[in-house]
C-alpha cells in the first residue's frame, strides 16, 4: 500500500478537533474520530503519513476514548445491546486504522525533530493491546490485521530483524507489549469475564517481560505456543497443534509468569487466613498494591481463583482430546447455578427456559448458538442446564466460552460436568454470609470418580462443611472435600466424601 503526503486542510480540521475538549458523550467522540480518521484517508486506498506530534495526539484521544467505553464494559453483561456492540466493533477498527497510520508515519515531526522509530512503534504496540483488550471485553472476533500487525510491528522496530528477549531501550518495551498481548491470548479470553481480562491486563503491564519470545524452538514443549507469522493469528499451544514447517515462526512460553502467580497464590492464601483470624479488611489492606503487586478490581477469593487459571493456563493449556461432531438440533436452557437449583428444588421446569441450538458437540461438550435473542445475564464460568426437550434429563454445564460477534446471536461452549443434580444447601465454618449456599450435588462422571459439589465461586474455605438436603426427609450431613476441580468467575466444583469422623 503507498503512502501519500497529508492534506493541510484536513491535517488542520483534525488538529482542530483534537483542540477542543472531549465531549462527555464518548460515543459522539468515537463518531468524530471516525470522521477524522476517514478523511485522513486517499481515495486511492494510500496511507496518509501525518507528522509524528499529531499522530501522537490522534492517538493519544483514541485511547482516551477506549478508556471511557471500559467503565460501560465492566457494567455489562453479554450479549452487549446492539448499539454498544456496534460501537465497539467501530472503535477497535478506528484504534487498528491508527496503528497502521503510526507504521507508515515520518520519523520527524511537523517542526523537523526526529522521533525514534522504536518510540512510534511502542505507540502503536500499545494502541494493538488496548484494541485487543476493547475486543475481548466486548466477546467480538478479532479482525485478523490485529495480529498481522503485531508482527509487523517487531519487525519494523527491528529494522527488520526479528526483536529477541534481550532487545534493551524502547525496542524492550516493544517486545513485553507484544508479550502481554501474547500472555492473555494463550488464557482464552473468550472464557473469562470483562472484570478478569480488565484486571488481567492491569496485572500483566511491567511483569509481561518475563515471559520469553523467541525464534529458536524451545523444549520441552509443555507449556510452548509458537506463532506463525506468515498468517494473522494468536499463539498456538505446541501440545495441541504441531508448528508448521517454515521459518516464520515465534515460540512463546509464560513459564516465569506461571512461578510469579504461584508464589502469589501462596502468599495471598496465607493472608487470607490471616484476614480471618485477626480481622483485616480484605478488599483494602489485604490487596492494596503496594505491598500485594496485584491491581485492584477483583476481590481477594476472585484473584485466587484467577491467578490459579493463569498459572494453569500459561503451563498446561487445555488440549482437545476428543473429537467434535456436527450437529445441528434444539435444546432447552436453564441459565445460572440458583435459577437451576431453584428448579430441581421445586420439581417444576423454570419459567425462565429459553431455547437454543446445538451446532456441534463431543463426549464432552456442546457449542450451542442462541435463537431469538438472549433473555437474563450470560457470563463465561457460569453454570447452565441443558436437554433435548420435555421430560428429558438435564445436563449439567459449565460454560467455557462465550463470544458475542454479531449483535443479534451469541456462542456458548459448554463442558459437562454431570448428567442430572440434586439441590442441596452447604455451609463452611467462617463463611461470610452465615447462611448455607445453595448448590447443587453431582453424580460421578467421567472426568471424575468422586461425587462433587457446584457451588458459587468463594463458598469454598475449608474441608469440611455441612451438607443440607431437603426432602420428604431433612438430610443433614458433614462432608469433606477431597479435591478442588474447578474455580471460576461465578462457580466452583469440588469433589467431596462423607466425612467418616464428624466433628
Amino acid at each position: 500500500m503507498s503512502v501519500s503526503s497529508p492534506d493541510p486542510n484536513k491535517i488542520a480540521r483534525m488538529l482542530d478537533w483534537l483542540s477542543g475538549d472531549p465531549p462527555d458523550d464518548c460515543e459522539a467522540d468515537l463518531a468524530a474520530l471516525r470522521l477524522h480518521l476517514g478523511e485522513l484517508t486517499d481515495p486511492s486506498d494510500a496511507l496518509v503519513a501525518v507528522p509524528a506530534d499529531v499522530l501522537a495526539m490522534i492517538a493519544g484521544r483514541a485511547l482516551d476514548v477506549a478508556d471511557r467505553f471500559k467503565p460501560r464494559l465492566l457494567a455489562m453483561s453479554l450479549p452487549l445491546p446492539a448499539e454498544l456492540h456496534d460501537d465497539i466493533v467501530e472503535l477497535v477498527g478506528a484504534l487498528l486504522d491508527v496503528v497502521e497510520m503510526c507504521r507508515n508515519t515520518p520519523d520527524a515531526d511537523s517542526s523537523g525533530e526526529i522521533e525514534a522509530p522504536s518510540e512510534r512503534v511502542g505507540l502503536a504496540m500499545r494502541l494493538l493491546g488496548e484494541a485487543w483488550l476493547i475486543g475481548s471485553m466486548g466477546g467480538i472476533d478479532m479482525p485478523a490485521r490485529l495480529w498481522g500487525s503485531a508482527n509487523r510491528l517487531l519487525f519494523q522496530v527491528g529494522d527488520g530483524e526479528l526483536l529477541e528477549v534481550d532487545a534493551t531501550g524502547g525496542a524492550a518495551d516493544v517486545v513485553a507489549q507484544y508479550k502481554r498481548m501474547a500472555a492473555m491470548a494463550v488464557l482464552q479470553p473468550e472464557s473469562l469475564t470483562a472484570r478478569e481480562l480488565s484486571w488481567l491486563f492491569d496485572y500483566l503491564d511491567g511483569v509481561a517481560a518475563a515471559a520469553e519470545l523467541t525464534a529458536r524452538p524451545i523444549q520441552p514443549v509443555s507449556g510452548v505456543f509458537w506463532i506463525d507469522l506468515s498468517h494473522a493469528g494468536p499463539p498456538v499451544a505446541q501440545s495441541r497443534l504441531a508448528p508448521p514447517l517454515g521459518d516464520a515462526l515465534l515460540y512463546f512460553r509464560a513459564l516465569g509468569l506461571a512461578r510469579r502467580a504461584g508464589e502469589q497464590i501462596d502468599w495471598l492464601e496465607s493472608r487470607i487466613g490471616e484476614a480471618e483470624i485477626v480481622g483485616l479488611e480484605r478488599d483494602g489492606d489485604l490487596l492494596e498494591p503496594d505491598s500485594s503487586g496485584l491491581p485492584l478490581g477483583l476481590t481477594p477469593v476472585e484473584v485466587v481463583s484467577m491467578l490459579r487459571r493463569m498459572r494453569d493456563g500459561w503451563t498446561t493449556p487445555a488440549s482437545r482430546v476428543q473429537p467434535r461432531r456436527s450437529r445441528l438440533y434444539s435444546v432447552q436452557v436453564c441459565q445460572g447455578l440458583r435459577e437451576i437449583w431453584r428448579m430441581h428444588r421445586s420439581g417444576r421446569a423454570s419459567k425462565r427456559i429459553t431455547e437454543w441450538r446445538v451446532f456441534n458437540e463431543s463426549p464432552g461438550g456442546y457449542a450451542i448458538i442462541s435463537v431469538g435473542g438472549v433473555e437474563g445475564v450470560l457470563s463465561a464460568g457460569m453454570a447452565l442446564a441443558l436437554r433435548r426437550g420435555p421430560g428429558e434429563p438435564w445436563t449439567i454445564c459449565i460454560v467455557r466460552w462465550l463470544r458475542n460477534d454479531r449483535s443479534d446471536q451469541v456462542e456458548l461452549g459448554l463442558q459437562v460436568v454431570a448428567e442430572g443434580c440434586i439441590s442441596v444447601s452447604v455451609a463452611f465454618r467462617g463463611s461470610e454470609l452465615g447462611v448455607p449456599a445453595p448448590a447443587l450435588l453431582l453424580p460421578p462422571h467421567a472426568a471424575r470418580r468422586d461425587q462433587a459439589i457446584l457451588a458459587p465461586a468463594g463458598t469454598y474455605n475449608s474441608r469440611r462443611f455441612v451438607l443440607i438436603r431437603e426432602g420428604e426427609r431433612l438430610y443433614v450431613a458433614q462432608g469433606r472435600v477431597l479435591s478442588l476441580d474447578m474455580q471460576t468467575a461465578n462457580v466452583e466444583l469440588f469433589q467431596y466424601e462423607i466425612d467418616p469422623y464428624p466433628i
